[in-house]
């Protein structure tokens, strides 16, 4: 269930881990919960319940946060959602018990790591405990950006926290990380061995957290910036993205190689510092900073009918025919449908009505998991980079 993060939260842990700096330049700023994160909420505590109604466990915490946020963020598509991750949990727990008869399933568990992150601690969506292997499982509702397994820091401190709170029970010799975000059909696993954990711990996280908590950490601007709370002030985001422009090989033209090595690596950063600074500098006019040169103004907006009822009835009282006003009733949009109905079940029904069109191309890191477009080479011959 909700509550306060620590300064050293394992959920930014791939922010401090890059810019130790980050977390003591972020205390201050106030939490904003958007509506994403509190739909977020309201599926993990479902999840919750769900995984302690089959174990026969007290639900009353989970059903109240339920209660609170249904009626804003609950959907059909949600119960399906956190069906998927269920299904994942208790088919782990259940090979768990196969091998390990005291096997154990444990929800929504506080995990401490003070000995190698200074007063943080973390809350494991759900952790299979047994001999041998250990799962560690992640339930992230989210679909703007895909949350992969492998090496994933979060992950890992969650299974630190997991063996040491366990290994004098269990004889636990490696650590199973999965992550389950069923909006995207991700599901993804990644092994460790607890001797490659434990190094990590000693030798990377350790003096980078001992660095982040005691904010003697230099400033690393990167791809981690994307959800750091003060990168709308960071001079040193703001000058890596400046200085982007200022060292290429030709003054007057950007080349193939100034693309390669300078323009396409800071595409999202610069995307991200770009963001940040106009909502912040909008923010702070709202409150009443004044910058030369500009103003704050009403922005453009769509005129509307106040009472259709009473817009339908004049038309037709002058003579207009109800086709000539009134839009033909249209299927709403599948994503929509699909909250009515239920993804798969929306899925089987329309099985032979269902078409993809082929994604508009995109450039994107050699690292991305899609397959190379199949038409990349046609659809830009002619085009001249160089």
């Amino acid at each position: 269930m909700p509550e306060l993060h620590a300064l050293l939260s394992p959920s930014a842990a791939y922010r401090w881990m890059h810019c130790p700096a980050a977390p003591r330049l972020e205390q201050d700023a106030p939490d904003t919960a958007s509506s994403y994160a509190l739909e977020g909420t309201l599926a993990h505590a479902i999840c919750a319940r769900k995984l302690k109604d089959i174990l026969h466990q007290d639900t009353a915490a989970e059903r109240a946060e339920i209660e609170k946020l249904k009626a804003e963020y609950y959907s059909g598509e949600m119960s399906e959602y956190t069906d998927t991750y269920v299904t994942v949990v208790m088919a782990k727990y259940n090979a768990a018990r196969r091998k390990t008869a005291d096997a154990r399933l444990l929800i929504e568990t506080r995990l401490q790591f003070d000995d190698y992150v200074p007063e943080s601690f973390g809350t494991a969506d759900a952790l299979v405990i047994a001999d041998g292997c250990m799962d560690v499982v992640d339930f992230k509702y989210g679909k703007g950006v895909r949350v992969d397994a492998t090496d994933n820091t979060q992950m890992k401190i969650y299974a630190l926290g997991a063996y040491l709170a366990n290994n004098f029970e269990y004889r636990i010799d490696r650590i199973c990380m999965t992550i389950v975000q069923p909006r995207i059909d991700n599901i993804c696993e990644y092994e460790i061995t607890v001797d490659d954990l434990m190094e990590w711990a000693e030798s990377e996280l350790a003096p980078k957290a001992r660095e982040a908590y005691n904010g003697t950490g230099e400033q690393n601007p990167g791809t981690w910036c994307q959800f750091c709370k003060v990168k709308n002030r960071c001079k040193a985001l703001a000058a890596r993205c400046l200085d982007t422009v200022e060292e290429y090989n030709d003054p007057k033209l950007v080349s193939k190689a100034d693309m390669e090595s300078r323009v396409l690596p800071m595409l999202d950063i610069i995307k991200t510092w770009l963001t940040g600074m106009e909502e912040y500098a909008l923010q702070q006019a709202l409150a009443g900073t004044s910058y030369n040169g500009y103003k704050v103004v009403e922005g453009r907006s769509n005129r509307k009918i106040s009472n259709e009822a009473e817009a339908r009835a004049i038309l037709a009282k002058e003579g207009y025919a109800e086709s000539e006003y009134l839009k033909p009733a249209a299927l709403r949009g599948i994503t929509d449908l699909e909250k009515v109905v239920g993804k798969k079940r929306f899925a089987a029904l329309m099985a032979d009505y269902l078409t993809k069109p082929q994604g508009k191309p995109a450039l994107v890191p050699a690292s991305d998991k899609r397959p190379p477009y199949s038409s990349a080479a046609g659809d830009f011959d002619g085009i001249d980079i160089n």
